[in-house]
This record gives structure tokens, sequence and C-alpha cells, in this order.
């Protein structure tokens, strides 16, 4: 009988860990280009400026940068670690996941999923290029 109340209680605490961690995946953000008025950053140079600054202000570093593309990569506490990629021109930028470092990615029939921090980082980087 105490065999089989171990087997219970160890089969209730793995469907509490199994849903758990399910619940901590959320469909991936993809933020739709965001488009600029000439006021806002007039030349590409400006732009990739304003990006840079926003990302450094909350913690996201460039790691390859091409004419018109950067990765920026962010590192939370050396246990998760992101990288996307930001296209620009003098129209706006768009933002688009590369890969992921303990964030729980998973794709599986064309639905890709993640941790929901990777959501709010990257609508708080969008947010502060708007306001760089």
């Amino acid at each position: 009988m105490m065999k089989m109340m171990r087997h219970i209680a160890f089969g209730m605490v793995m469907a509490v860990a199994v849903g758990s961690a399910m619940a901590r995946n959320t469909e991936i953000y993809e933020p739709p280009q965001v488009l600029w008025t000439p006021a806002v950053a007039s030349t590409q140079v400006q732009l990739r400026d304003r990006i840079v600054a926003a990302g450094k202000s909350l913690g996201w570093v460039v790691s390859k940068e091409d004419d018109g593309r950067l990765e920026l990569r962010y590192d939370k506490q050396g246990k998760h670690q992101v990288t996307i990629s930001v296209q620009y021109d003098t129209t706006g930028y768009q933002i688009s996941y590369l890969n992921s470092v303990n964030l729980d990615f998973v794709e599986a029939n064309g639905v890709r999923k993640i941790h929901p921090n990777y959501n709010r980082w990257i609508r708080n980087l969008m947010l502060r290029i708007g306001t760089v």
C-alpha cells in the first residue's frame, strides 16, 4: 500500500511539474515591421544608432553587424540567452528570433513557442527604440 501511495504521489508531482513547464511556454511574438517618419530617424545610420543605444540600455549587445542588419544578444544572468536579428533601413526595422538557450523554445506544426520572458524582452526593446 505504501509503495502504491508513493507512485500516486510521484505521478501527481510529475503532472504538476509537466503542467507548469508547459504553462511557461507561449507563442513567440513576431513583431510587425515598425515604420519610421523622417523626423524620428532620417538616415540608416541614425536608425542603427537608435537601435544599438536602446538595446544597450536594456542589456542587449551587438554580436554581429552587416549593412542594414544587426544581431543582438541578451544574456540573463548567464542562465538564459537569446539572439535576434534586426533588419533596418530608412523606413523602419523588423525584429526576428534567431536562437536561444534555456528559454524552452519549441516548434511544432508550424507554431513556435518560447518562455514568456522572451516576448516581454522584445516588447521592452521595441518601446525603448521608440523613445531613445
